[in-house]
């Protein structure tokens, strides 16, 4: 069984980037058992866990969007800041700088504007993605990030997810899954995963982006999960890359602006210092959205 190394050492670094980068010495708080713990800021500091780079313009950006942050969001391995400290330096009054993130996940096609961050497709429904990119040709790209997570949610068996799957996601499983995830048991077994890729729209090239570090064991172990869980004419819609792999392609792109590149060394230097980028990847092919 993999072990949680990947996590412990991360979070222990962020300590570490907490006191001697940020200058914050106080610990924050863990809101599920009010306890402290040294990688989360107070939440009065919060504002710290965006980038120094773009921290001003993301702060006066957010203010006048309908987005809301994640309970812990001040918790410095916070996926949600990862994610807005990843994509925010790219957003731009044309969508020319989200090519760089396409060429790099293998996806051709043309961006369009109107890229998102916590897109909600289907407000009955519910479920948010971390980041949306829309395409010139109609198709969406869906992100899912996570960071020291340790694994997918997965949802219990009671009655108000029961009906919520025979009311809402039954009807849209055969053909998108296989068998075996069409049941309800190994549906909200794998909850995040499914309803993510349950979004997907054939006809339009939908593509759903898993996207965590390789170093991260555990998330790893559910990569056969969401490699297997659909029928083959959805298997080129569902992408698995590694956020290693992926920062070390945009930090080659010679079409990166400075501001850009500040970003992105800022970027590793918090979250992947000194990382090994991971030499055993999913081999995956080209999509077209």
């Amino acid at each position: 069984m993999a072990r949680d190394h990947f996590q412990k050492e991360r979070k222990a670094f962020l300590a570490g980037y907490k006191r001697n980068v940020l200058g914050v010495i106080e610990d924050g708080i863990w809101r599920n058992n009010k306890q402290t713990y040294p990688h989360i800021l107070p939440v009065a500091q919060q504002q710290l866990n965006i980038l120094s780079t773009i921290r001003e313009e993301f702060w006066d950006w957010f203010r006048v969007h309908d987005i809301t942050l994640h309970t812990d969001f001040h918790h410095l391995n916070s996926s949600q800041a990862l994610c807005f400290n990843l994509f925010f330096p790219l957003l731009a009054d044309n969508a020319r700088p989200f090519k760089k993130v396409l060429d790099a996940l293998r996806i051709s096609g043309e961006p369009a504007l109107g890229a998102t961050f916590e897109f909600q497709p289907d407000r009955a429904e519910g479920t948010c993605f971390d980041f949306m990119l829309p395409m010139a040709s109609g198709a969406r790209i869906y992100f899912e990030l996570k960071y020291t997570e340790s694994k997918f949610g997965k949802a219990p068996a009671d009655s108000d997810h029961i009906d919520k799957f025979q009311r809402v996601y039954q009807r849209r499983l055969s053909g998108r899954f296989e068998e075996s995830f069409c049941c309800q048991d190994r549906f909200l077994a794998n909850y995040q995963i499914v309803r993510n890729i349950w979004h997907l729209d054939l006809e339009s090239a939908d593509i759903a982006v898993f996207l965590f570090p390789g170093a991260n064991r555990l998330l790893r172990q559910d990569e056969a999960i969401i490699q297997n869980c659909v029928t083959e004419a959805f298997q080129s819609r569902v992408q698995i890359y590694y956020l290693e792999n992926f920062l070390a392609l945009l930090q080659r792109d010679n079409r990166c602006t400075n501001r850009e590149i500040a970003a992105l060394t800022e970027f590793e230097a918090k979250y992947f210092p000194n990382a090994q980028v991971p030499t055993i990847d999913i081999e995956n092919t080209e999509a077209s959205a």
